[in-house]
């Protein structure tokens, strides 16, 4: 009896052991065949890319007692667009410029398509178009030199030469937005005011032909000198330069002695005066550019403590801050003498002194930039 009691227990332990492998095997294959049909799993997180100290990147990368927050050079385009979000030593000279990118880009559609009775293509408003594309083009190669300059040594070296070039640019289109809108209101270029008062100096010279040469020359000049800055800029790049940004600082000063009719304005009459907007905001700007400048050079305050400032606070972010407050100045009184302009206008301005000029730097800036890219010196650390 106890026989036959062991082996009932042992058949009916045997049968259970088997129908739980069967019903295993079952939902083994229940899962392979839904699992056929089911979505794959979510992939994970990519995580940021480290950040690297100055001993870890090319020499080229390397900015002046900026000790950390550097990106590894070859990233990808997402990676670089995603480093803007990113504690890194470049996001906030990307912000620094697209901020006011957004403004500029804001008010200059306010001004050309949204404000005055005058449609966008009136002849009036063609050297608006030509500063507006400057401080546009400045602002936006600015934000996209600072984001891609780690795809590659070689795109850095030509992200950066136009961003110079566009520097140029701009500065050529002021210019022509001062030709038309600021210098026919000043006493200093008005023959018939001019004239008696070098006779009370005891000059006798014809002032008319000397303004006549002057309007003549203005732009062809300013034209030269901004192809001149950009190819001296890049070369202060190319070449083992000593002082980089004290150069760099001095050739984009150059352009700014297009603007000398007006300083000499209120030195020898009352602009205050008689035009308190243009007084007030052109030499505000002058000393936000002067301010600016400071900082290019110097390289202060990370100067004083290596490190310190690698994130936030840096001279170059101090820079772009001090050099957006100086453009916002030129476009007040850009915009005012375009409004004092539109009541009594001169002379209508033509496509080829506006647009046909920027036109043509647009090839000639070009053609620079291609000669220095195509130096095989460039490319040495690839």
């Amino acid at each position: 009896m106890q026989e036959r009691r062991g082996a009932k227990y042992r058949t009916d332990a045997e049968g259970r052991q088997q129908s739980a492998r069967l019903a295993a095997g079952k939902r083994s294959a229940a899962s392979r065949a839904a699992g056929k049909d089911a979505p794959p799993p979510p992939p994970r997180a990519r995580m940021p890319a480290p950040l690297l100290r100055w001993d870890e990147v090319p020499g080229d990368f390397v900015e002046c007692f900026i000790l950390s927050g550097y990106r590894r050079l070859h990233g990808t385009a997402p990676e670089c667009l995603a480093s803007v979000f990113q504690a890194t030593n470049e996001t906030l000279n990307f912000w620094t410029h697209f901020i006011p990118l957004l403004l500029f880009a804001s008010r200059f559609g306010r001004l050309l398509f949204l404000a005055g009775e005058l449609p966008c293509h009136h002849p009036a408003l063609l050297p608006l178009w030509c500063y507006a594309s400057g401080v546009l083009l400045t602002f936006a190669m600015s934000c996209a030199a600072h984001v891609f300059s780690c795809l590659s040594l070689r795109l850095r070296t030509a992200f950066f030469y136009l961003d110079y070039a566009s520097i140029s640019y701009y500065g050529f289109g002021s210019t022509v937005a001062y030709y038309h809108y600021l210098l026919p209101r000043l006493s200093l270029l008005d023959a018939s005011v001019m004239t008696p008062y070098l006779q009370g100096l005891g000059w006798r010279v014809d002032y008319g032909r000397l303004l006549a040469l002057y309007r003549a020359l203005v732009l062809p000049l300013a034209f030269l000198l901004a192809v001149a800055c950009t190819f001296a800029c890049c070369k202060s790049r190319a070449e083992d330069c000593p002082y980089p940004f004290a150069v760099r600082t001095f050739v984009f000063a150059m352009p700014l002695s297009m603007a000398c009719p007006v300083a000499i304005e209120s030195w020898l009459f009352d602009l205050r005066g008689r035009d308190p907007t243009l007084f007030l905001h052109f030499h505000r700007r002058y000393f936000w550019l002067l301010v600016a400048a400071f900082f290019n050079v110097s390289k202060l305050p990370e100067r004083i403590q290596p490190g310190l400032f690698d994130i936030v606070g840096h001279s170059h972010q101090l820079f772009h801050v001090f050099t957006f407050l100086s453009i916002h100045d030129q476009m007040c009184y850009v915009e005012d003498g375009l409004d004092q302009f539109l009541k009594s206008p001169p002379t209508a301005p033509t496509f080829a002194g506006t647009l046909g000029f920027m036109l043509l730097l647009i090839f000639c800036l070009g053609m620079v930039v291609r000669k220095f890219l195509s130096r095989a010196s460039l490319y040495k650390g690839e």
